[in-house]
């Protein structure tokens, strides 16, 4: 039987041919998706209609108009796999480090849950504070690492002798997050640079700055700071707070390339961030009005609450954050339970060993002020 030989020009050839006799509705790229239903579907978004949602520390102006019209521009590109590579060089740029030492992913919570598999997964301590954001904790103790949690000082801020003092040679890791979550406490710069600058080389200090905004000093230190200073550190960012995307899950770490390695090998790379929320990144990093619009919001709703605790007699946790926590007359998850049947929607102190404490996002003024007066009936003041 004589051989069948087919070019790659005969082969293309035959398919146009082909192609020109079948009629075009055979192809599901000839014409536009049908999503008009799907548009058209309503949404349910977990809370009842017209709820005041302060439970989860969420931006209520949400992304900037900038930030929305570049996603909307990149849903084109939905078919293609992203490549964080542009986002990557911003952020070094923005942040005045090496491409080398940036990781992006999906939320910082993806550097929160992989650091204990990167550092901890063959044993090994992991040291951190009693009340503070738990997903690295929790992390830890799922694959078998060891976790020594140590209270806050009476003041609500770390305390630092006791977190030095409960190191031992089994010691990989320290959790600190500054500001603190739930407290809302900002710790001194100068404190953790002394901190750092007493533990041997062996151990990593991984600092979650998810309110970063919030946290810069008058001579702009932070963690990244301690990075450029050569100290054994990571830090972890995100752009659901300040930029409004909780819900598009984008953030990054940042470390030395050696740790950012390790990191790598445990994360999602590229495929944890979705094109949208890439081009949304990139955009929401040159909107500065946008950030400190977000933030004048913040110090207005603390300024609200503050004056109305106070005239109300409740004691609070003067907070650096769009979040803060105040002390109230019966367990916080009786609080909270009362409050959500109202639809006031905030979280109960018993998540972070503060049974007697709520902790309240700042929201619209209208939302602050629905809050209080809800809270009032609720505590019967």
């Amino acid at each position: 039987m004589a051989s069948l030989k087919i070019s790659r020009r005969t082969f293309m050839g035959s398919i146009v041919a082909g192609a020109a006799v079948l009629p075009l509705s055979n192809y599901p790229w000839a014409y536009p998706p049908k999503t008009a239903a799907l548009s058209e579907k309503k949404v349910d978004w977990g809370y009842p209609e017209g709820a005041i949602r302060l439970n989860a520390n969420e931006n209520p102006y949400g992304p900037s108009l900038s930030t929305l019209k570049a996603m909307e521009k990149a849903l084109s590109q939905g078919h293609r796999y992203t490549r964080a590579t542009q986002l990557t060089k911003e952020l070094a740029s923005y942040h005045g480090v090496s491409t080398e030492m940036i990781l992006a992913g999906c939320g910082s919570t993806e550097f929160l849950r992989i650091a204990p598999w990167a550092f901890l997964r063959d044993g090994g301590e992991l040291v951190t504070t009693l009340q503070t954001f738990k997903t690295l904790p929790r992390e830890a103790k799922k694959i078998g690492a060891s976790v020594n949690e140590i209270p806050l000082d009476k003041n609500f801020y770390f305390d630092l002798k006791s977190l030095k003092k409960a190191l031992t040679p089994k010691t990989k890791m320290v959790y600190l997050v500054n500001p603190n979550n739930p407290t809302g406490t900002r710790h001194d710069f100068e404190a953790i640079q002394n901190f750092c600058a007493s533990l041997p080389k062996t151990i990593i200090v991984f600092i979650d700055e998810a309110y970063s905004h919030f946290l810069e000093d008058k001579q702009g230190r932070d963690g990244i700071t301690l990075i450029k200073q050569g100290y054994n550190v990571i830090v972890s960012r995100t752009f659901s707070k300040v930029y409004g995307l909780a819900g598009m899950r984008l953030g990054y770490a940042i470390a030395d390339p050696s740790i950012i390695k390790e990191l790598r090998a445990f994360g999602f790379r590229n495929l944890g961030i979705n094109q949208a929320v890439f081009a949304g990144g990139l955009a929401s990093l040159e909107d500065e009005k946008h950030v400190e619009k977000y933030k004048k919001l913040v110090k207005e709703g603390q300024e609200y609450f503050y004056h109305q605790f106070d005239s109300l007699g409740l004691k609070y946790i003067p907070s650096t954050t769009p979040f803060l926590m105040v002390k109230v007359n019966m367990a916080s998850k009786v609080a909270q339970k009362k409050l959500a049947s109202k639809n006031v929607f905030v979280r109960k102190g018993e998540d972070w060993q503060m049974p007697s404490y709520l902790r309240i996002t700042m929201g619209f003024p209208e939302e602050n002020k629905t809050c209080i007066s809800t809270l009032k009936k609720v505590l019967n003041l």
